[in-house]
């Protein structure tokens, strides 16, 4: 049985360095919708090459394949395919796909990653979708100065809360800045909400309507607590604000020509918004946000209590025209890319998202992998200006960038600093089934099923070539929690469903009773399958990285009860700049474990952990005590 370069050693130090590029600036296939922690695409890539290529291949022969076209005829399974990386890496190549996920939403971006398109007939559908009611929405954002109308680009609002000592008013203004760079600050006067333009040295600030003085970064919440200015009294936002209830309008980012500029939200502004009328909303979830069980208990913990309350009157007209407009397309096809594009706008236009003071631009929802709650989130105009983020024309936008990549790909490279596309002659242009018999009888390539790994009857034994996949982390963040924000707004109109998925998901919460018993029995249970539908000379590949030596016990209890064994352990740069996939500390290195059947596995040598230290400190590679811990981890199991 022949060995692969994967059993050996791949150009770590190389591929470093295309993840440092790619983690702050994904390719645009994996923009086409949020998913939490995704895997890098170069990585994935040389995972794949890597499990085709001879044991002794050179670097050169590894990165002719890497900028080469790929025609594999394997098969590959993930059987937790999350946000879909190692499929749409797979089909790049040209191989045929299974993947497999509890998660409706995954499901869905996936194969909308997946599946081929006629950009056509999506972008004339768009231009009927405009006509008919952009400006209906764009109406909606306006704002009126000595009687020109103006386009809103943002909202501002803050919480308004009751001092519970005095019972005086307190806005939860962590300081009094709009935006700022490096010559100038715009800020608003504490007693009047009036807008000025200062220079950025100035720390009190003279308002020139009311004469009030203001400490510019003095404001009156900070880390949890807001102060009464009238009586002193310290309290916590979060045991006496709720929700949306406590939101208070009060300035503006408005477009005058090209030119971005702020102001008080004036009684004209507050009185528009309060008067909207109202309107049939379409499929507003009304539907409770979970707390059984929940490690973050926000924004449950600040007063919203279902999905519906994350968005503002104006917000729910806006999404509901543009929805009901989605609704009336006829082609069941083409209808999925606009509903794709609607789900992923939703991120950019509800009132969890903040505003980036020295960027002047807004900070989605699951900026990072949570249910952040901002003191002054900011609303989005929701069709969208020239300037804004996150707008639905922008997210259309970024959809049909990610299907002309998926029709003519490439590789990232780096000469002297230089960044250079190589196309590979590749495209991304599956043909998706979620019916096995379809798959099998040969008339799909691409298979997705909406259920759990622990029992895969749909997928024939011994069929699977290359098991790619990415595991639950432990006890990491469950984004089943995360993918319900979205999932509420569609899950009528996509073919996978599962509302009772969060029950299912081997993300299961540490708080849970014999939390590390479910999640060993539960994993068992997957690789058990993996090993079933496996080739016998085979290989599974996957990538882990923890700080809890219980983690790293769990998954080799696992690996060995399936009768797996490890054959090579390596580490990869795993989320360039940023790593937010672990339960403490800064890991930025993955573990990759390739594992074989046990009874296919003849002299096996891992390297250990002075060796990788070598390596990294020979190579100038960061290798910080927590990327060795979790390495020396994986070299233990």
């Amino acid at each position: 049985m022949s060995r692969k370069l994967i059993e050996n050693i791949i150009p770590i130090k190389e591929l470093s360095e295309l993840a440092k590029k790619e983690g702050n600036s994904k390719k645009p296939v994996y923009r086409i919708h949020k998913w939490w922690a995704r895997r890098l695409g170069c990585i994935v890539r040389a995972l794949y090459i890597a499990s085709e290529l001879h044991y002794d291949a050179t670097d050169e022969e590894f990165w002719d394949r890497f900028y080469s076209k790929n025609t594999s005829d394997l098969t590959v399974l993930d059987p937790f395919m999350g946000g879909g990386t190692t499929l749409v890496e797979a089909k790049k190549m040209g191989m045929k796909t299974i993947g497999v996920d509890v998660d409706p939403l995954a499901c869905f971006i996936t194969k909308k990653e997946l599946e081929d398109c006629n950009l056509d007939r999506i972008k004339k559908q768009y231009e009927i979708i405009e006509k008919n009611i952009a400006e209906k929405i764009l109406k909606l954002y306006t704002t009126r100065i000595d009687d020109k109308e103006y386009e809103i680009i943002n909202v501002f609002w803050v919480y308004e809360i009751d001092c519970p000592e005095c019972n005086s008013k307190v806005r939860t203004h962590p300081h009094y800045k709009l935006y700022y760079n490096k010559e100038q600050q715009y800020v608003f006067c504490s007693e009047c909400g009036e807008v000025d333009v200062i220079d950025i040295s100035k720390e009190i600030h003279t308002c020139k309507s009311c004469g009030s003085k203001t400490n510019i970064d003095n404001g009156t919440y900070k880390r949890g607590k807001c102060k009464c200015k009238i009586c002193n009294t310290d309290f916590l936002l979060r045991d006496n604000v709720k929700g949306n209830r406590n939101l208070r309008l009060f300035a503006l980012e408005y477009l005058d020509g090209e030119k971005r500029l702020f102001k008080k939200a004036d009684y004209q502004d507050i009185k528009k918004y309060n008067e909207l009328e109202t309107y049939d909303y379409v499929q507003i979830p009304n539907e409770k946000i979970p707390n059984e069980a929940r490690k973050d208990m926000r924004p449950i913990s600040y007063g919203y209590n279902n999905y519906g309350e994350l968005f503002n009157k104006r917000q729910r007209i806006a999404l509901s025209i543009i929805y009901n407009e989605i609704n009336n397309i006829k082609n069941a096809s083409i209808k999925e890319w606009f509903t794709i594009t609607f789900s992923d706008a939703l991120a950019c236009n509800n009132m969890l998202c903040n505003y980036a003071y020295g960027y002047r631009k807004l900070t989605p929802l699951f900026g990072i992998h949570a249910f952040t709650v901002p003191v002054r989130p900011v609303e989005n105009n929701v069709w969208g200006t020239t300037f804004g983020r996150g707008s639905f024309k922008k997210v259309f936008n970024k959809t049909i960038r990610a299907k002309e990549y998926c029709q003519n790909t490439y590789e990232s490279k780096y000469e002297k600093g230089k960044h250079k596309r190589i196309y590979t002659g590749e495209s991304i242009k599956a043909k998706v089934t979620s019916n096995p018999v379809t798959f099998y009888k040969g008339k799909r390539d691409s298979l997705i099923l909406n259920r759990s790994s622990a029992q895969l009857k749909a997928v024939r034994d011994k069929t699977v070539d290359i098991i790619m996949t990415d595991p639950p982390y432990y006890d990491n963040l469950n984004y089943s929690e995360l993918a319900h924000f979205y999932y509420q707004w569609i899950k009528e109109d996509i073919s996978y469903k599962c509302d009772d998925y969060m029950d299912k998901s081997l993300h299961v919460n540490d708080l849970v009773e014999n939390y590390h018993e479910l999640f060993v029995d539960q994993l068992t249970k997957v690789f058990k399958q993996c090993y079933k539908k496996l080739k016998d000379d085979g290989i599974m590949v996957f990538s882990y990285h923890h700080n809890k030596e219980e983690a790293w016990q769990a998954l080799g209890k696992a690996i060995y009860t399936a009768d797996f064994k490890i054959v090579n352990v390596f580490p990869v740069l795993s989320e360039g700049n940023s790593a937010y996939h672990s339960s403490e500390g800064t890991i930025k290195w993955d573990s990759i474990l390739v594992l074989k059947k046990a009874d296919n596995c003849k002299n096996i040598t891992k390297k250990n952990i002075e060796y990788w230290k070598r390596y990294f400190k020979d190579n100038n590679l960061e290798l910080k005590q927590c990327d060795i811990n979790s390495i020396l981890q994986s070299i233990k199991i």
